[in-house]
């Protein structure tokens, strides 16, 4: 269930359940850390906006993992919104070189406060070099 943390112990909760529904690469879970009207920017990419573009953008890529894993650096948050550096390592099919990609990326998350979407990602703003992940993802094509 959706929470909006107050203390750092229930931060790091929050921010692990975000992370165990995301490292599933399963889609329909998006809905149980996304709002309905969530704004997400990864990098230079173009926003993506609302729940459906989101499952539709994480569909085409998970499908091509074999793992994702994210481990919490360190995190703080400020009023509504979490800032957490950490590293995420993934593992793609069919990869020749079975590669396990390990890259430092950077989340910058929003909470929606109150109503009934309280405790989803209403903005997300993740930042992290992706060459290595789409190299592997090129390779296994």
């Amino acid at each position: 269930m959706a929470f909006v943390p107050t203390t750092k112990l229930e931060v790091q909760a929050w921010l692990q359940r975000f992370h165990a529904a995301s490292d599933s690469l399963d889609v329909s879970k998006l809905s149980t850390i996304y709002a309905n009207d969530a704004k997400v920017q990864f990098g230079n990419l173009p926003l993506i906006e609302g729940l459906d573009a989101l499952r539709d953008f994480f569909c085409v890529t998970w499908a091509r993992l074999e793992m994702m894993h994210h481990e919490i650096d360190s995190f703080d948050m400020v009023d509504n919104r979490i800032y957490q550096p950490c590293h995420i390592t993934w593992k793609v099919k069919n990869d020749p070189e079975k590669e396990e990609i390990v890259v430092p990326a950077v989340a910058i998350i929003d909470i929606v406060t109150s109503g009934e979407e309280k405790g989803l990602i209403s903005y997300g703003a993740f930042y992290m070099d992706g060459t290595p992940l789409m190299a592997a993802l090129q390779r296994s094509s």
